[in-house]
Parts: structure tokens; C-alpha cells; sequence
């Protein structure tokens, strides 16, 4: 047997074998958690009419047709350090309307190491919100409030929506 053909083949293995074991987080989608909440109680809130969320310019959707829910999850944009996400609500007796909220922020890029993916996580600074008259959809944003200003790879609630509904 020849050490000189069965050395460098041993040896690939061994690299092999150290290149493999990589240290990239498994969950690594940095997303915003919202949660809503009623505006009188301050309670969480279950919303049973449909929310859809798409930013200002954009024909994508973060959030589709949703029902149902006390809070979801949203990306932010990589690039700018002001996100418009418009709020679409509307119900089962064709009323509809949209609410506005302006977040602004800043982008941190990170790092795990070498062999994984960039992500960017996020400071939220500011967070405006615009509101439609009750009459016209019989839920609105009442208020918006900033939990907790990092958005990283943890689902830790950082913005508190409070809902105003005309029940």
C-alpha cells in the first residue's frame, strides 16, 4: 500500500470533517414582533376582522388576509431608516380602510462568522401612526407603543398596537 496516495486523502477527511461543523444560528430571520391590544382595557386584543400589511411604494404583502390574531411577525427593510407600513383592514360587511405607522430606525449589520449569511438587525427610534375615522371601518389604530427598541433574532415583542374598535 502507498502512504503517499492514502495521506492526502485521510487528510481531506479530517478538513472535511472541520469544515462542517459551522456555528450559524438555526433561526436566523430577523423579524419585528407586534403585538395587538385593545385600546380601552390595554388588554391583548384578538382581531377577528382581516389585517393585511404592505409597505408605502411596494407591491408586496408582509402580511396577508390575516384573521384571528393577537400578534405577527414583519420584516424591515434592509436599506433607509424609515419604514411606512400601510394596515388594511377591512370586514365580512365590505367596510375597509387603512392606518399608516412610520418607523424609524437604524441598520446594524451582523455577523456570526465567516461561512454564514449577513443579517441585518435593526434600532427602532421613533414610531408615528395615522388613524381612520371609526365610522368609515369599525377598528383603528388608537396608539402605538415602543416595547423594546432591538430587533434581532429573538421574537420579543417591541411594538404594542392598540386597537380602538366602535363596540
Amino acid at each position: 500500500m502507498n502512504i503517499g496516495k492514502i495521506f492526502p486523502f485521510i487528510a481531506s477527511l479530517f478538513i472535511l470533517e472541520a469544515c462542517s461543523n459551522i456555528d450559524c444560528p438555526l433561526d436566523n430571520i430577523v423579524e419585528m414582533t407586534c403585538g395587538l391590544y385593545s385600546a380601552d382595557k390595554k388588554t391583548p386584543f384578538t382581531l377577528t376582522d382581516t389585517l393585511t400589511i404592505t409597505p408605502l411604494h411596494s407591491d408586496s404583502i408582509l402580511l396577508n388576509k390575516a384573521q384571528n390574531i393577537k400578534s405577527f411577525v414583519l420584516p424591515l427593510s434592509y436599506a433607509g431608516n424609515m419604514d411606512t407600513l400601510l394596515f388594511h383592514f377591512s370586514n365580512a360587511e365590505g367596510q375597509s380602510a387603512t392606518d399608516t405607522i412610520w418607523i424609524k430606525k437604524t441598520n446594524q449589520k451582523h455577523f456570526e462568522s465567516a461561512d454564514c449569511p449577513l443579517s441585518i438587525f435593526h434600532t427602532l427610534q421613533t414610531v408615528r401612526w395615522s388613524s381612520h375615522n371609526i365610522s368609515v371601518m369599525p377598528v383603528t389604530i388608537d396608539s402605538v407603543s415602543l416595547v423594546r427598541p432591538i430587533v434581532n433574532y429573538e421574537n420579543i415583542e417591541n411594538l404594542r398596537i392598540f386597537l380602538r374598535t366602535a363596540q
